[in-house]
């Protein structure tokens, strides 16, 4: 019987020391200011500027695109190296 009234002062206490509704945070906010908006942040480096894709012949483009068919991912690499190598 100690047991559930000691139980139930602690739920009691927990419950009116825990204010979370918004009146309670309003004056929260009243007293130690809302919390600060996200932030803008303009980059402090500018980007590279972006470099034009080589022009690929009818058949340098058909070669290209036929990499994507080779089983794994260094064959497909290697074979777009090629392609890319014929470009002047």
């Amino acid at each position: 019987m100690r047991l559930l009234a000691w139980g139930g002062m602690l739920v009691a206490l927990c419950l009116a020391g825990c204010e979370t509704t918004r009146h309670s945070r309003d004056r929260d906010y009243e007293y130690y200011g809302a919390p600060p908006g996200r932030p803008y942040y303009a980059p402090e480096w500018e980007a590279p500027p972006q470099r034009e894709k080589p022009r690929l012949s009818d058949m340098q483009q058909r070669a290209y695109d036929n990499c994507i068919v080779l089983p794994t991912h260094l064959d497909r690499a290697r074979c777009r190296a090629t392609v890319m190598s014929t470009v002047r």
